[in-house]
């Protein structure tokens, strides 16, 4: 049945297209991560300051956050950890405990870091970010401290390092480490976080700043082997409270593409670029998939071809004596099986030598002799 197996190769062929397509999509652009919903909250059980000694064991609780309605949402799920993030330094994630109501954590950076802390549970679910940002005082003891890097060439930089405005581009390069990167923006005295996974050859993101003005942010990087970069740039944000940005995404990109991260023209000729390369890649799977198609329905006609019984002519029994010979007129192969009965003429029951007639669509023609039939075609054409 050729059109039934025809149409199912149409559905396949646009199939593979469509996947390919996508695949070729996702490809090239960065998987971005927006802020989930913070179900559960951590906090200090004493009363600090804006300053941690050295050293100092920090007691620590965590629990689940009210909800508008005043009804409590869903617990953190032990063990839960501990992420440190200097503004000047390498972040840490520590461990701090299985019991959400007795949770430890010691300071283990050196006088005049300053500190963003967040903690997240089993399944990485964060319980926010801390409202301060702390710096470390000297302490009772420094033994508790580790000795310093001596590789800090994995690092992450910014363009902008002060304030920074609603909708204004923040350019941040990654160097070093092993790519692929991942780079997290928190904002803090929030559960706002931002995860952005780097395409392979990317090393710089252009990060749309969304962030309600009066807000402080900072951002983290990592490679593929888990390791923390050195730096976490650290802003303040101001502006308008309109933060829809529109025409103005978060992107990736390679270094060799960052002229200038911080103007909003060149933030604008990336997106062109981006533009340009996925135009690109479609056009190209367009094509490929064009010329797939063409292979494949010509396979299909050759192989039907190559496997039909050709029956060029049928015969039928001439009550006058000889054989009639059918020949379907749509039929340029004459391939068909389709044959044609004549009934006897009421007037003769032979039909004339060399006859000929046009029935339904059939060419019929008579052969005189009862073992003799016409000759395939061609045939004079007929009026």
């Amino acid at each position: 049945m050729p059109a039934p197996r025809q149409s199912m190769t149409r559905f396949q062929l646009r199939l593979v297209l469509w996947t390919l397509l996508l695949a070729i999509v996702l490809s090239v652009q960065a998987q971005i991560d927006g802020p989930k919903p913070q179900t559960w909250e951590w906090g200090l059980t004493q009363t600090v300051s804006m300053s941690l000694p050295s050293c100092a064991i920090l007691a620590i609780e965590a629990n689940p956050r009210g909800a508008a309605n005043g009804t409590l949402l869903a617990d953190g799920i032990p063990p839960f950890y501990i992420t440190a993030f200097p503004v000047v330094g390498i972040p840490s994630v520590s461990f701090i405990g299985t019991n959400e109501s007795d949770l430890s954590w010691t300071v283990k950076y050196p006088v005049g870091t300053k500190l963003v802390l967040g903690v997240v549970d089993s399944r990485g679910t964060s319980g926010g970010i801390g409202p301060t940002l702390y710096t470390v005082s000297a302490g009772e003891t420094s033994d508790c401290l580790p000795s310093p890097p001596s590789d800090t060439s994995f690092k992450i930089t910014a363009n902008v390092t002060d304030v920074l405005d609603t909708c204004q581009p923040w350019g941040l390069t990654v160097e070093g480490g092993t790519p692929p990167y991942h780079v997290t923006i928190a904002q803090m005295n929030s559960g706002n976080i931002t995860n952005v996974t780097f395409g392979t050859m990317d090393s710089v993101l252009t990060y749309i700043n969304r962030t309600p003005p009066g807000n402080q942010i900072i951002a983290m990087a990592s490679d593929v082997n888990g390791r923390w970069a050195n730096g976490n740039p650290f802003v303040r944000t101001k502006g308008s409270q309109d933060m829809d940005c529109f025409g103005w995404d978060t992107t990736t990109h390679g270094f060799e593409d960052e002229t200038s991260p911080g103007e909003k023209d060149h933030s604008l000729s990336h997106r062109t670029k981006i533009g340009i390369i996925v135009g690109a890649a479609l056009g190209a799977v367009l094509i490929f998939g064009a010329i797939f198609a063409v292979f494949i329905l010509r396979r299909r006609r050759k192989e039907s071809l190559e496997t039909s019984e050709i029956t060029p002519f049928s015969r039928e029994s001439n009550p006058g004596g000889g054989n009639i010979v059918a020949y379907p007129l749509e039929s340029s192969l004459y391939a068909s099986r389709a044959t044609s009965k004549i009934a006897p003429s009421s007037r003769s029951s032979t039909v004339p030598e060399s006859s000929s007639s046009i029935t339904g669509g059939t060419m019929v023609f008579a052969s005189p002799h009862p073992d003799l039939a016409e000759l395939p075609p061609p045939y004079p054409k007929w009026p």
